[in-house]
C-alpha cells in the first residue's frame, strides 16, 4: 500500500486524496459522468485518511466529478482543434486525465511539488509523451522545459489550485504566462465567498487555507485575460437533481450573483 501520510503529505497536497477519492466513486456509479479505470486501479495502493471523513460529504464528490467533466470537456475540445496539443497540468496531483483522455495528446505534463511527484511515480509511469515535472507553479523555470509549440496548440490548465495563492502570486503567474505563450488556452477554476466560509474555514483546519477569492469573472479579465467560456460548478451541479438531495432548492437561487460565483471554471486566452 502507498500511504500519502509516509510521503510527507500536508497542507494543500493532501486535499488531492478526497479529489481522487471523488473520481474513484464516480467511476463505480453505473451511470457515472465519466470512467475512470486508472484512478480505480490505483486507488487499491492508496490509504484514506480517515481524518477527511468530515471534510468529505456526497456533494463535495459530485462536485469535484463534475468539474474534472468539465476540465475534461475543456481538454477534448482542445485536443480535437489542434493535432499537435501540448497540454499541461499544473498542481496535477493524482490526476488520471492523460489516461482518460488525452493519450493522442502530442505532449502531455503533470507539474505538482515533489511530494507529489514523488507519489505519482509509485502509481504512474513518465514516458516520451506523459511527463512528470517536479516544481513548484510559482518556480517560473518550469516553462523552459516545455517542449517547441505552436502558440495556439498549448492548453495550461489549473484545476482546484489558484484559489490557495495570494492575489499577487496569481498575478505574477498570469503575467508570466501571457508573457511567454500568448495565443496559448489557460483553464482555471476559482472560488467567491471569504476565508469566514464553511468550506474556507473547513480548509484552513487541513492548513489549507483559501487565500485568493473573486466576486466574479470579471475580476479574471482585469488581470488581462480574455475569456472564451465561464461555467458555474453551482449550475452544473444541478444538471443531476437525483444526486444533490437536499440541495434541490439551488436550481432556484443559483442565477444570485454569490451562488452562481461560488465557484467559476473559466476557459480563457492568454493575450
Amino acid at each position: 500500500m502507498v500511504n500519502p501520510s509516509q510521503s510527507k503529505l500536508a497542507g494543500v497536497p493532501r486535499t488531492m486524496l478526497m479529489t481522487t477519492r471523488a473520481r474513484v466513486e464516480e467511476h463505480q456509479y453505473p451511470d457515472g459522468i465519466f470512467r475512470d479505470p486508472v484512478v480505480a486501479e490505483w486507488w487499491r495502493s492508496l490509504t484514506w485518511d480517515p481524518e477527511l471523513d468530515c471534510f468529505y460529504s456526497s456533494l463535495a464528490q459530485l462536485s469535484w466529478a463534475v468539474r474534472a467533466h468539465i476540465f475534461d470537456q475543456i481538454t477534448q475540445r482542445h485536443l480535437a482543434t489542434h493535432a499537435d496539443a501540448v497540454v499541461v497540468e499544473l498542481g496535477a496531483g493524482l490526476s488520471t486525465r492523460y489516461h482518460r483522455i488525452g493519450q493522442n495528446c502530442r505532449t502531455w505534463i503533470d507539474l505538482d511539488l515533489p511530494e507529489v511527484t514523488s507519489l505519482r511515480q509509485q502509481l504512474d509511469t513518465a514516458t516520451d509523451r506523459h511527463r512528470f515535472l517536479s516544481r513548484s507553479i510559482m518556480d517560473f523555470g518550469w516553462m523552459d522545459e516545455l517542449p517547441a509549440y505552436a502558440p495556439t496548440s498549448l492548453l495550461i490548465m489549473a484545476e482546484g489550485l489558484l484559489m490557495y495563492f495570494e492575489v499577487d502570486q496569481v498575478r505574477a503567474l498570469i503575467d508570466q504566462l501571457k508573457q511567454r505563450f500568448p495565443g496559448a488556452t489557460f483553464a482555471f477554476d476559482v472560488v467567491g465567498g471569504s476565508q469566514k466560509s464553511k468550506s474556507a474555514k473547513y480548509l484552513a483546519q487541513l492548513n489549507a487555507p483559501l487565500k485568493w477569492f473573486v466576486k466574479n469573472e470579471q475580476d479574471v479579465t482585469a488581470m488581462g485575460l480574455s475569456l472564451v467560456q465561464v461555467r458555474s460548478l453551482v449550475q452544473e451541479n444541478c444538471r443531476y437533481p437525483d444526486r444533490i438531495g437536499f440541495y434541490r432548492w439551488v436550481p432556484w437561487f443559483s442565477k444570485l450573483p454569490a451562488i452562481r460565483n461560488a465557484s467559476l471554471i473559466l476557459e480563457t486566452t492568454l493575450k
